[in-house]
């Protein structure tokens, strides 16, 4: 059981994700969830655990080191009241091989399984059209990223289903609507998998529509009929569809579209006033909004005549990850496409960003005002996922590489007091001694060591519990560091707290 789950949720090998199931205070509120990323191999212990029901359960990272999935997937957040039967009718009438599980928040994961690894771009780009025809244009789609910019990236990971295996809340939906057993998924599995050529050929019906050169988002709409709460936003993306394909007559294609596709009908104040809106100015596409994004289909839409075609329209940035170094850098997903910053300036100016996208993905970007701009990165901001740093490339980790190699290379048996004068370490009772500025001024320099030396002289103290101590030698009274243990102490550094009396 668990080396065919495995096969069929195979992803990026050097690291995986881990989450604490929600529970529940005892006033019946709901705690947030914790998530992280380890960088770590995915044992067969994780995926045991997985299936038993033991704390935390397992997220893997579609994306694989060649940039290439077996498994994509739409994740649908919603809770209680998500209508999973109707997303199961939906996905029959359309006839897509599609496998939909229960997601952990009550939601649903509909996922695309490939025989053999593909381009995460080919899974990714027919993923984001399945979910813009069925309705959800604005969920999140897996894998997140075409390509890892780096052997240090580790992508987004996706909790799995089937945790805590025999009583899962996270289980597949068979063909009649009922919770699938394991065995059940794998069943469905097997049905619904498809070869690179099938996926290739997959045919994403839409509803027969009067708009096929438009965006399909107006096709799609149109088919279904566009109730209250939708009409407004769709009738004004309609009429910049109608004067670009009938600029003399869009008046009247305006009021006939509002007559034969709303229900019910606007009023006729409400389309003189999206009249009026359109003769004083030229507007481009509402692609963000409601009903809008929720069947957007930006690829599509970008190869119809009246669609966005060759419009610069602004990309959906996503998936912001921050990677906590000394000086953390950032990664995020530009329409799916990863770029990176060394630091957080291209964060806090736009043109320091588009810069980036021109140099990184070859995406000239447009310009969006300040006020939109800055609540944009606030909210990439307000749900970063923050990522803990490859091994040995903190500035702790480095100091401690640097701490050893000193006092290894520079101590012997045969070293005494007089000899760390002369930036030797001596040692005795195994505690090694040395002078901090032999230490720093003639080695840690030559390191190519930027920290300063009263925040070296702190971290050694906060870090390594290094003392300082007077000793005699000869005749004067010399301040010496003192490593009782040259073994990182966890204990968080925080420059902002050393005083300037602090001794060096």
């Amino acid at each position: 059981m668990i080396e065919q789950f495995k096969k069929i949720f195979n992803g990026l090998q050097r690291a995986h994700g881990c989450t604490h199931v929600e529970k529940k205070n005892a006033d019946g509120t709901k705690l947030k969830g914790k998530s992280f990323v380890k960088r770590e191999p995915v044992t067969d212990m994780l995926w045991e655990n997985h299936l038993k029901g033991i704390e935390p359960s397992l997220g893997i990272i579609p994306i694989n080191e060649d940039n290439k999935c077996s498994w994509g997937c739409i994740d649908i957040d919603s809770y209680a009241s998500f209508n999973h039967k109707q997303l199961l009718n939906k996905i029959r009438e359309m006839s897509l091989p599609l496998v939909t599980c229960r997601s952990k928040s009550g939601g649903a994961h509909v996922f695309l399984f490939t025989t053999v690894p593909v381009d995460a771009e080919i899974l990714r780009n027919k993923l984001l059209s399945i979910s813009a025809v069925l309705g959800y244009g604005n969920s999140e789609v897996f894998p997140k990223q075409i390509k890892l910019n780096s052997k240090e990236d580790t992508g987004n990971f996706l909790n799995l289903p089937y945790f805590n295996s025999q009583k899962t809340t996270r289980y597949a939906f068979l063909e009649n609507g009922e919770a699938a057993t394991i065995d059940g998924f794998f069943g469905t599995y097997e049905r619904n998998k498809l070869t690179p050529e099938q996926l290739e050929n997959l045919n994403i019906k839409r509803k027969q529509s009067d708009f096929i050169d438009g965006p399909p988002c107006i096709e799609t709409l149109a088919a279904e009929k566009i109730g209250e709460g939708k009409r407004d936003n769709t009738l004004f993306h309609y009429a910049v569809y109608a004067k670009k394909k009938w600029p003399g007559e869009w008046k009247n294609k305006l009021i006939l579209f509002n007559q034969n596709y709303m229900i019910p009908p606007l009023d006729d104040a409400s389309v003189e006033r999206i009249k009026l809106q359109h003769e004083k100015k030229e507007w481009g596409y509402k692609c963000k909004d409601e009903p809008m994004c929720s069947y957007c289909d930006k690829f599509l839409c970008k190869t119809r005549p009246f669609g966005i075609g060759g419009e610069i329209t602004f990309p959906l940035l996503s998936d912001l990850q921050k990677i906590l170094l000394d000086t953390p850098y950032y990664r995020l997903n530009v329409d799916g496409e990863r770029i990176q910053f060394d630091n957080v300036a291209p964060l806090q100016d736009q043109r320091l960003f588009q810069r980036a996208a021109l140099e990184q993905i070859n995406r000239v970007l447009p310009t969006i005002s300040k006020k939109e701009w800055n609540k944009l990165i606030q909210d990439l901001m307000d749900n970063r996922e923050e990522i803990d740093p490859p091994a040995g490339s903190s500035k702790i980790d480095q100091l401690q590489d640097h701490l050893e190699e000193f006092c290894t290379n520079r101590s012997s048996t045969s070293a005494t007091k007089e000899d760390i004068t002369r930036g030797s370490v001596f040692q005795a009772d195994k505690k090694h001694y040395f002078i901090f500025s032999k230490f720093y001024h003639g080695f840690l320099i030559k390191k190519k060591w930027d920290e300063k030396p009263q925040f070296t002289h702190q971290m050694l103290k906060e870090h390594f519990k290094c003392a300082e101590d007077r000793m005699v030698i000869g005749k004067k009274k010399v301040s010496v560091i003192v490593a009782s243990s040259l073994e990182r102490i966890e204990t968080p550094y925080i420059p902002k707290e050393l005083r300037p009396k602090d001794p060096y």
